[in-house]
């Protein structure tokens, strides 16, 4: 092989990873924003027992935890959006993936104690959203396979406290 082939495929190699390490850092999300730290009381919840959570971001990052949100049917970890105000304002979301769902004969998400049901992989997302002075988590149930079929909704009401 040619020296000078053997160099131009060895730059075009270069240029070729630089531009994706360029792309991937400019894809990292920023999400400025004070730290947050907030405890709701959840009632009305259709996704397990009320009670309450405490959701938290670290300043400037994008993660979101929710400390007791499993307890209550609720992803524990999520995401909030870029320059969201705080937590009470929503725009913020839990997920799970690889979540065992229990399904009954017709076909909805039931809890594990239900009785006869059967079990599938999915995911649950929720998303916190205000309206009309009311904060609301409200979930999506889709199976995990390649239908991303949804199966079940359940949603709260988040007060802050």
């Amino acid at each position: 092989m040619n020296r000078n082939v053997l160099l131009r495929n060895l730059a075009s190699v270069a240029v070729v990873a630089t531009v994706g390490a360029l792309r991937i850092g400019c894809a990292i999300e920023k999400c400025p924003h004070e730290g947050h730290d907030q405890t709701f009381t959840v009632q009305g919840n259709t996704c397990g027992p009320n009670g309450t959570v405490r959701v938290r971001s670290e300043k400037d990052s994008c993660d979101v935890s929710g400390e007791g949100a499993q307890r209550l049917g609720f992803p524990e970890f999520g995401r909030i959006e870029a320059n969201a105000g705080p937590l009470p304002d929503g725009r913020w979301s839990l997920h799970e993936a690889n979540l065992t769902l229990h399904l009954a004969p017709d076909g909805g998400v039931v809890p594990p104690d239900a009785g006869p049901s059967t079990t599938i992989t999915g995911n649950r997302h929720c998303e916190a959203t205000r309206t009309a002075g009311t904060l609301r988590l409200e979930c999506i149930d889709r199976r995990s396979d390649l239908s991303g079929d949804e199966v079940g909704r359940c949603a709260a009401t988040l007060t802050a406290n």
